[in-house]
């Protein structure tokens, strides 16, 4: 078992059903499997086996009866029941829409229909293995205990266990408002208690609460003679630094139990219980201190996840010093589980497991166990080697930020200062999280006490977080990197049909004065965090979220004393379990273990330090992120709701209740543990092939925060919430979800710009699969929620969005709909109709991306979308899918060219002698008369290049005509279908792009004939010089924009994929990329596409490849096109270093041109904006794009210039390349400077604030 992951033991479970172990389950599986027996499958009462009636199918899991057997459809209704047979999903049909089998299931299931077994899916294997297939007992059995302290705390499975115990008769404990306990904590006390009682009893204890060496176990001290043995064989005497295996000393429980606090979000406060129960019960004299034990392993893996989550560089340190913490097999992970596929995984994973560390710290602390306050025995509690209560380590940590926010100016590099500003921000978000665990409850010694914590808080707002700080969030409308509100709103003119709202919304800025108090709409969750512990610590505002106060140690009995009263029939009366030991102590820094480096280096910031310790801490995504507010904030008393929302409101209570009984906290923690669970449950592959976990459970484990809230209070002359009913302790709970998930999905990383999510959290397909697993989980709640938040974002928050967010939100919707079967109410189409068939607006922006995406999700593109989405005759097919007609037909001469390019297949040599032969040019006039300016970028300039780039993409002409004629056909009245398409002859083959891609390749002679004809005639009749390059940019920029005038606008995967193409094969430079991108050849600014960057950034990368590349085969070509390599044993290798600065200023040399282009054309646009109120549609495409275009080519710095070359010479820095920025004048500071010298020459108002907060923005990016 890895100390170190987040979710380990979901790889673990062994066919079990979600579900908690009811009364002796616990005994009944494990006695089974003590040593001397034989292994045997159990059947345990608390996990569901296969039977008839609802789930049915008996001895097949969930199969037949209500929901199996027969034939089911074969596609997902989610807006109506499908309990037509066949399981959920799929009978006997193919699975279509699920992406991997149930874990547990394969016919004869909910999700799976008729027959079938409860087996698991079978799992890749090795023919050649020669491993046997018999079990040991022994392993078995710690494998199928792992699965059950990861399900001990299952809320799902409490729950139902807990309604079936009020629906017998048992009413649990009191009421949720007292000092009652929750039937929920109780029946997940019972699974505690049961399984307390196995794991120490006289003769399991030995085997379960085993500790340090053992006889199953070689000792460490062996192998290391060994070692030392076999190196004084080598004359080596030096012996080996002695080694501390934290897993081992603290024993399997210790470990398995600290895995799964440090991995389960919402199961943390039962495994405090679970440390109380066997710290109390196991045999003192052997087997004593199981707390202590579990606290020691924690304080080892909290230092070293404390320095992989600030990303602090490790140090080598010589002689024998050196104590390592564990071995490093047992804390190293599989590289996808590692990284989770994204930029910063490790060290995302690293502060989840700090954060949950401190959080089990709180409970014990709560429990008893571990010290709260200062004492007087712990002295200098901050210095190395000492023992800490709870409340040091906090202070200590504050401490910390404190410096690194500071001090960070001290750094004289810039990457430094700022990751430096970054650790303050992440130690800042570990203690505010930790702090309502460790909130003492009135009247009770145990936990630390408000005034302390105010403390923290006030030191952290002061310094970190607060207005009185230096902290600026990357979120702030309109200035933040990932900002996902613009600081205005667009200019948006009305379409016709629609009606203005000018009243309205001068009402709602006069209500928007006066609740100034309220939150923004969208704040990062290190300030929401603030402001929440903040209300939670003054007691100024109370929460219904229940894992603050929830104890299942409270629900822990123990036999009475010796001295106590015994029972009528002879047996010890029972009391509540007490710790009553002396509070233990926290040792962070271990003394020569030196468990943590960062924060010693941290803690003598202020005052020097004696070994210097570089941390990186390069990104925050996946620990801060941004919340969008959808629905309205809880009502004031002061409130007065119209007759109109009022009847609104009693239409759909779910909302009303969300909105009225869940306060600014309530969300706020709500969505912390959606986060949390996205993070901890994510899917993952293991190195053999094998699935943990999947959409599916991370959807179910969302849907188990719906038990972790109280009731709301009762209404006046009410009755009281029942608590076993947890629907209606959560009622509308469905509205935060879809809230949360959606805000999560706005600012997801863009798709198409090739840059990966920086973290799981980041990344759009991820999300949307779990909110689509939500909607078939719950299909009478989630998507009603889900059309209500749309309704709200389209109305009120689209104008507002940046254009990352509001394309994020309709490739969502895309793939939501293809999903569900196209089901999406009639009257938002008809609504959104006259937006997109207007001007160009955010609205219609919306509605475009999200039908071009459908159209590019299908294989038979445009055609589905009209056919099984869009309303018969809706004006949407015509003003989205027509509207680029059927062009200009082909001229003779082109025709003539089509048909030896792509039917007679002529040489490419033939094809460019007649490209550049005068019998063309006869048959065309030289140039046209309409070029008065006489601009390189006309057309007509460039028309011998136009008619070879029309006649080579050509079948992309024919295949849009096509689909287009089609399109018109399939939205007729005569409902033509699909099967009655026009076979047309085509001479390519099916693969299109194929084709194009190998085309591109064989004609580009041709090309490059046509564009040099152009150019040289261009020349020829110019009256002053011409700029050789800037001609050659223009004939280039001639190719693009007859490709784009081609391919289709909802095809942007062939799009992009060709302009790939054309950079590989050195048709066109990625400057004419750019230039194309940022529309130097159109008429107006407002013809430039929003997807500008993407293309550029595109340039980037791969213009950085491409000269990365000839400079390695530069270094092995011995001229004469040579290209050996000589092995000379290393007498000439070049320096590392060299090598290193050779790889940067070839980058650089190549990227500079297209950042400075990019920003003063950005620049320009932005200057020709004349909107004073509102911010231009292209400006905030402009604006906008620029920062994504950076922030992507930074990345692609990252991943091909900052890594080790082909030839395996040195690494560079950050710092390295920021220096290398500013010596080619595209530092942030530089082009800062571009932007505010545009300032001057701007028409209105909104351009020269989008260019202010643009150079702000630049001077904090790069």
């Amino acid at each position: 078992m890895s100390t170190g992951a987040i979710a380990p033991s979901s790889a673990w479970v062994v066919c079990m059903e979600k579900g908690a172990m009811t009364h002796n389950s616990a005994k009944a599986l494990v006695l089974s499997l003590l040593p001397g027996q034989r292994w045997r499958r159990v059947t345990m009462s608390g996990f569901r086996q296969g039977s008839s009636g609802y789930y049915g199918g008996g001895g097949g899991g969930r199969g037949g009866g209500y929901r199996g057997g027969g034939r089911g459809r074969h596609r997902h209704h989610p807006y109506r029941r499908d309990d037509y047979g066949g399981g959920r999903h799929n009978g006997n049909n193919n699975r279509r829409y699920d992406d991997r089998r149930d874990d547990h299931r394969r016919g004869g299931g909910r999700f799976s229909g008729g027959g079938g077994s409860n087996r698991g899916p079978r799992q890749p294997a090795n023919r050649f293995t020669t491993e046997t297939k018999s079990v040991d007992p022994q392993y078995a059995m710690m494998k199928q205990l792992t699965a059950m302290v990861a399900k001990m705390g299952d809320l799902g499975g409490a729950a139902e266990v807990a309604s079936s115990n009020m629906t017998g008769g048992d009413t649990g404990g009191g009421g949720g408002g007292g000092g009652g306990v929750r039937p929920v904590v109780k029946a997940i006390g019972m699974n505690v208690s049961d399984l307390v009682d196995v794991l120490c009893g006289p003769s399991n204890a030995a085997l379960f609460l085993r500790f340090g060496g053992s006889d199953d176990t070689p000792s460490q001290e062996n192998e290391d003679t060994d070692n030392i043995n076999e190196d004084d064989g080598m004359n080596n005497n030096t012996p080996k630094p002695k080694q501390i295996n934290a897993a081992t000393d603290a024993g399997p429980l210790a470990t398995l139990l600290h895995s799964c606090a440090t991995g389960l979000s919402l199961q943390t406060p039962s495994y405090a219980a679970l440390t109380l129960g066997v710290e109390i019960k196991a045999p003192s004299e052997t087997h004593g201190g199981f707390a202590g034990r579990c606290v020691e392993l924690g304080m080892r893996c909290l230092g070293r996840d404390l320095d992989e989550a600030l990303e602090c560089k490790p140090v080598v340190v010589g002689g024998g010093d050196n104590v390592v913490v564990e071995k490093e097999r047992e804390g190293e992970r599989c590289t996808a589980e590692r990284t989770g596929g994204f930029g910063n995984g490790s060290q995302i994973d690293a502060y989840y497991r700090a954060k949950y560390m401190l959080r089990y710290l709180a409970h014990l602390a709560k429990i008893g166990i571990v010290s709260s306050t200062t004492t007087s025995s712990s002295g200098g509690g901050e210095k190395e080697g000492s023992g800490q209560s709870l409340l040091e380590l906090l202070h200590m940590l504050v401490q910390c930020a404190n410096n690194a926010a500071s001090t960070s100016d001290k750094f004289d590099d810039v990457e430094q200062r700022r990751a430096m500003g970054r650790v303050s921000r992440l130690l800042a978000s570990l203690v505010l999280s930790c702090i309502p665990y460790a909130l003492a409850k009135d009247g009770e010694d145990k936990g630390i006490n408000s005034s302390a914590l105010i403390e923290l808080i006030d030191e952290l707002e002061n310094n970190v977080v607060g207005q009185m700080s230096a902290y600026s969030s990357d979120y702030e409308p309109g200035v933040g990197l990932c900002a996902i509100l613009l600081k205005g709103e667009l200019d948006d003119g009305a379409p016709a049909g629609a009606v203005e709202e000018e009243e309205e919304e001068e009402e709602d800025d006069e209500e928007g004065d006066d609740n100034g108090d309220l939150p923004a709409p969208c704040a990062d969750t290190l300030q929401d965090l603030l402001r929440t512990v903040r209300k939670i610590v003054t007691r100024t505002s109370t929460s219904r979220f229940a894992l603050l106060s929830d104890a299942p140690w409270c629900t822990l009995t123990m036999a009475a004393p010796s001295d106590g009263i015994d029972m009528d029939d002879g047996e010890k009366a029972m009391v509540p379990m007490v710790y009553s030991g002396e509070p233990l102590l926290l040792d962070l820094m271990g003394g020569e273990e030196k468990r943590c480096k960062s924060i010693p280096f941290l803690m003598a910031l202020d005052g020097g330090s004696e070994e210097y310790v570089e941390m990186n801490c390069r990104l925050l995504d996946g620990i801060i992120y941004g919340r969008l507010a959808i629905f309205d904030a809880p009502p004031s008393a002061d409130d007065d709701d119209s007759d109109e929302e009022e009847a609104a409101k009693e239409s759909n209570p779910n909302l009303e209740s969300y909105v009225k009984t869940y306060a600014l906290v309530d969300r706020f923690f709500l969505s912390d543990a959606i986060r949390d669970v996205l993070m901890c449950h994510r899917p993952m592959v293991s190195d053999a092939g094998a699935d943990r976990s999947n959409a599916k459970e991370v959807a179910e484990q969302i849907w188990a925060v719906s038990h972790l809230f109280l009731p709301p209070p009762p209404v006046e002359g009410g009755e009281e919430v029942d608590l076993s009913n947890s629907e209606s302790c959560s009622k509308g709970i469905e509205y935060g979800i879809v809230e949360t998930m959606l805000s999560l999905i706005v600012q997801s990383t863009p798709q198409g710009c090739g840059v990966p999510a920086s973290s799981p959290l980041n990344q759009h397909l991820y999300l949307s699969r779990v909110l689509l697993e939500l909607t078939k989980l719950k299909p009478s709640l989630v998507p009603r929620a889900i059309v209500l938040a749309i309704s709200g974002m389209f109305q009120d928050f689209m104008p507002s969005l940046t254009p990352s967010a509001r394309e994020n939100l309709g490739l969502w919707l895309s793939f939501h709909l293809t999903n569900t079967d196209y089901q999406w109410p009639k009257a938002f189409w008809e609504h959104w109709a006259p937006y997109a068939s207007c001007q160009r607006n955010s609205r219609g922006d919306f509605v475009t991306t999200a039908l071009y995406s459908m159209a590019s999700l299908s294989a038979d593109g445009t055609l589905v979308v009209v056919k099984d989405c869009l309303p018969a005759g809706s004006p949407l097919i015509q003003s989205v899918f027509l509207n680029q007609g059927e062009g200009v037909p082909p001229s003779s001469t082109e025709q003539d060219l089509i048909n030896r390019i792509w039917n007679t297949s002529e040489e490419p040599d033939t094809i460019r002698q007649f490209i550049i032969s005068d019998e063309l040019t006869e048959s065309y006039d030289a140039i046209g008369d309409e070029n008065d300016d006489n601009s390189m970028f006309h057309c007509s300039v460039w028309w011998r290049t136009g008619l070879v780039t029309r006649a080579l993409f050509h079948p992309l002409t024919r295949e849009r005509a096509m689909v287009a004629r089609l399109t018109e056909k399939a939205s007729s009245s005569d409902g033509m279908g699909m099967d009655d398409a026009i076979d047309d002859d085509v001479g390519e083959t099916e693969d299109l792009q194929a084709d194009l891609v190998d085309a591109i390749a064989r004609f580009k002679p041709v090309m490059l004939a046509a564009l040099a004809r152009d150019a040289d005639a261009y020349d020829s009749i110019s009256s002053g010089k011409v700029d050789d390059d800037q001609l050659l940019l223009a004939g280039e920029v001639s190719i693009l924009r007859e490709f784009g005038n081609i391919v289709p606008q909802w095809d942007s995967i062939t799009a992009a994929a060709l302009v790939d193409c054309l950079m590989n094969t050195k048709v066109v430079s990625g400057l004419a990329v750019t230039t194309w991108a940022l529309g130097e050849h159109v008429k107006s600014s407002t013809e430039i596409s929003s997807q500008w960057w993407k293309f550029v950034s595109q340039a980037v990368r791969n213009v950085i490849t491409q000269s990365l590349s000839s400079m390695e085969e530069s270094s092995t070509d011995l001229g004469g096109g040579i290209g050996m390599i000589i092995d000379d044993s290393g007498a000439n290798d070049e320096d590392a270093n060299e090598v290193s600065a050779r790889k940067l200023d070839e980058a650089l040399k190549v990227t500079a041109p297209i950042i400075k282009y990019s920003v003063e054309r950005a620049c320009q646009v932005l200057a020709e904006g004349s909107s004073d109120k509102k911010i231009p549609l292209v400006g905030a495409d402009i604006s906008e794009g620029i920062k994504r275009l950076l922030s992507a080519t930074l990345f692609h710095f990252h991943s091909l210039v900052m890594t080790p070359s082909t030839l395996g010479k040195g690494i560079l820095t950050r710092s390295y390349v920021q220096m290398g920025f500013t010596g080619m004048d595209i530092s942030g500071e530089k082009l800062a400077v571009i932007c505010q010298m545009a300032t001057s020459t701007c028409k209105g108002e909104q351009g020269k604030t989008l260019l202010q907060n643009l150079a702000a923005t630049l001077e904090k990016l790069v």
